[in-house]
């Protein structure tokens, strides 16, 4: 059996296990959170592929998670910017 070195070099990554609760939780598509959270359609599907994530990026996500989990009876989630303002969701 042959080992494919891309395969031993991915290492599980906390952070997809948290968007992957929160995708269950949310009723969001992998696509839809990628779009709010990053503006990039193909972020948690590039995660689960292996992409490493930098810390600001982290941090980015985790806000846009916490943000939209304590927004009160809201039916659109909506999540922070980069330059910390906030941005409307995309319809879901």
């Amino acid at each position: 059996m042959r080992t494919d070195p891309v395969s031993l070099s991915y290492r599980h990554d906390p952070l997809l296990g948290m968007i992957e609760r929160f995708l269950t939780e949310s009723g969001l598509s992998a696509t839809a959170f990628g779009v709010l959270a990053m503006k990039d359609p193909r972020f948690v599907h590039e995660m689960r592929a292996g992409r490493e994530v930098r810390r600001a990026t982290r941090l980015r996500v985790v806000a846009c998670m916490r943000d939209a989990r304590t927004r009160d009876g809201g039916t659109r989630p909506v999540c922070p910017t980069e330059h910390g303002g906030r941005d409307e969701a995309i319809e879901i």
